[in-house]
């Protein structure tokens, strides 16, 4: 007997997403793994964005400091909300980047626990960027880009699904064979994927695959490229 999905598994799928990318504590009942919960999963991610936007913005405006420590404060936030995990995946993405000059194992050597220099410092240094980067937002008062960079950062996951994994990227793989497509969103989103395409057909080239780390990247990457991108318009 085939099991019936129904909406709780669409709001398993939700929930799941929201404990995935973020460390809300956010209680998790049984749930089954199929086409509805993945769907779930991929309508978790714009609403991902929207909660931790939220979340730093209203600490920005509460917090009794000055306002540019109140912005610090609310940025490095940010970072523990996520549990660090896209930054992780820039510096595996790194090593692996640099591991292809030579005829190691780029796989394993981006799933090794540790992290090497060069991934370290890039890491480091994408950190300096977003923060210093989210610090000006919020003098500015432009939580609408915060908004929008964390929205639309995670909404490429949606369109790099048009890609190919790693055969061991089971949870992308998932992803993409129950992913329902939109073309209303596809068309909403086409400026979005000019630099999704650019980015991961990049990486591709270069490491000779896709898995969860590269997309950590894409989405830190697309973060600072769109936070930098409200500041210039800002600034005119």
């Amino acid at each position: 007997m085939d099991y019936k999905q129904d909406s709780s598994d669409i709001l398993n799928g939700i929930k799941y997403g929201i404990t995935y990318f973020t460390t809300l504590p956010i209680k998790l009942n049984y749930f089954d793994s199929n086409k509805k919960f993945y769907q779930g999963i991929l309508l978790s991610l714009p609403l991902v964005g929207i909660i931790l936007s939220s979340i730093i913005s209203l600490c920005y405006i509460i917090l009794p400091f000055y306002p540019i420590y109140n912005a610090i404060l609310s940025s490095i936030l940010y970072l523990f909300l996520t549990g660090f995990l896209h930054y992780e995946a820039v510096g595996d993405t790194i090593d692996g980047w640099y591991a292809a000059l030579s005829k190691k194992d780029i796989y394993n050597i981006m799933h090794e626990p540790q992290i090497g220099s060069i991934g370290a410092i890039t890491m480091i240094s994408f950190m300096i960027l977003e923060v210093s980067a989210l610090v000006y937002c919020f003098y500015e008062d432009l939580y609408l880009v915060i908004l929008l960079s964390f929205t639309l950062s995670r909404l490429t996951i949606y369109l790099a699904l048009d890609f190919n994994f790693h055969h061991k990227s089971i949870f992308l793989l998932s992803l993409k064979d129950n992913n329902q497509k939109f073309l209303s969103l596809d068309i909403l989103l086409s400026p979005l994927k000019i630099l999704v395409n650019y980015i991961l057909n990049k990486l591709e080239t270069r490491l000779g695959f896709l898995n969860g780390d590269t997309l950590g990247f894409l989405i830190v990457t697309t973060e600072i490229i769109i936070l930098n991108i409200g500041l210039l318009i800002s600034f005119i």
